[in-house]
């Protein structure tokens, strides 16, 4: 029930440069009625990136002045802002039961910091590993927070996992001393990507375990590799590359069988980015016409298209456990 959806300055100029020039709207997908159903915004466009077991919803959507503001949604109260840690930007990530929320958030100071929102407590900075800045990708059930920070002296960025007991504890690496986290089970697995080597490429999956060494997932046959979900019993979610780079396929990855290829609606490309209990996946999936959609994989190769909420582009970022779908969609 985590997402992604990270702190990272890369991603956040990627997404505005691909996105932003289109009106981009938050959505639920219902299995009840196997519709899209536009959330709205507060703002500008707005993006949805998990969805907990109550239906709760949370993501960003982009302020008037071009601010990225965490929103929390629910069917009773629609979308409302969750304010900052005193900056002017914030983004949740990842919501737990009870609608606790996960995510990052500037300060007074302009710097990222991972918080904790709860209805009775409001937003609680988390903390860092000793460098400036931190930031949360995602929370399980359990309470227990993943996501990535700098280690003193902001050189170097490490993978965290969080919990009430412990706090904030860095993560192993796959040999370049950085690593990524992504999403956690109520176990306290994390996994994410590590670079292999100083040069910061290649990139691979890794998982691991409360007390144990850092696990490399591999690839699909090529160079890079992201896991960006797990459930409960360690079903690993991501994406990874087919040949050298590109093209990219989701991933299902299991203790026993491995990493497996999802494949794609006949495009290019796909990436799976949440699985829920039940072992549902969602994420995207470029068509053959060149248009992406969101997607439902009940099993690899065996993929639903679940459409947009009418543009050419959509991306599935959650499930819960019901089969309730949350991402974002280009507009018509």
């Amino acid at each position: 029930m985590a997402s992604r959806r990270v702190w990272i300055l890369a991603f956040l100029i990627t997404t505005f440069s691909s996105l932003e020039a289109q009106t981009t709207h938050a959505f639920l997908w219902s299995p009840k009625t196997h519709k899209m159903h536009d959330l709205g915004t507060l703002g500008g466009n707005s993006y949805a990136q998990a969805i907990n077991n109550a239906g709760q919803v949370t993501g960003y959507y982009v302020d008037l002045l071009g601010n990225l503001r965490a929103f929390l949604w629910t069917a009773n109260s629609g979308m409302r802002d969750m304010g900052t840690l005193g900056g002017t930007s914030s983004d949740g990530t990842g919501i737990a039961s009870k609608g606790r929320v996960a995510g990052w958030a500037t300060n007074s100071s302009g710097v990222s910091h991972a918080f904790l929102w709860t209805s009775a407590a409001g937003m609680t900075d988390l903390g860092t590993l000793g460098g400036s800045s931190s930031g949360a990708s995602a929370i399980a059930d359990s309470g227990a927070v993943a996501g990535s920070g700098t280690l003193p002296g902001d050189t170097v960025a490490v993978a965290f996992l969080w919990t009430a007991k412990n706090g904030m504890q860095a993560l192993g690496n796959l040999g370049s001393g950085y690593s990524y986290g992504y999403s956690v089970n109520s176990a306290g697995t994390v996994v994410g990507a590590s670079p292999l080597n100083n040069s910061l490429t290649p990139n691979h999956a890794f998982l691991q375990r409360v007390g144990e060494s850092i696990t490399d997932l591999g690839t699909l046959g090529g160079d890079n590799s992201t896991a960006i979900g797990i459930n409960t019993v360690e079903q690993v979610v991501g994406w990874a590359s087919v040949a050298q780079f590109m093209p990219f396929h989701g991933f299902l990855w299991t203790q026993a069988g491995g990493m497996q290829d999802l494949g794609t609606l006949g495009g290019q490309n796909s990436a799976a980015q949440g699985i829920n209990r039940t072992g549902q996946i969602v994420g995207f999936s470029d068509l053959a016409n060149g248009q992406t959609h969101a997607v439902l994989w009940m099993a690899p190769n065996q993929m639903r298209d679940l459409g947009t909420l009418g543009g050419t582009y959509a991306t599935a970022q959650g499930i819960n456990d019901f089969g309730y779908v949350v991402g974002w969609s280009y507009l018509p």
